[in-house]
């Protein structure tokens, strides 16, 4: 290998360690403030969405249409 390709691959290797640690950064950070505030989203939706099975107009139809 010639000292110009060592060069080149050398920087190559720099600029994708870069870019994942840049990464893994962005990650970490979002995932924490994401965290502070994604209880209190999860919280508000929880509570306003009903659990279970709920029968609506389009299921009704599907049934309607699928009775012998």
């Amino acid at each position: 290998m010639s000292r110009k390709s060592r060069d080149l691959d050398q920087s190559r290797r720099s600029f994708l360690r870069n870019v994942a640690i840049a990464g893994g950064v962005a990650a970490a950070t979002g995932t924490a403030a994401a965290g502070a505030s994604g209880t209190a989203v999860a919280e508000t939706v929880a509570e306003v969405q009903p659990k279970g099975y709920r029968v609506t107009p389009h299921v009704s139809k599907y049934y309607d249409k699928a009775r012998f």
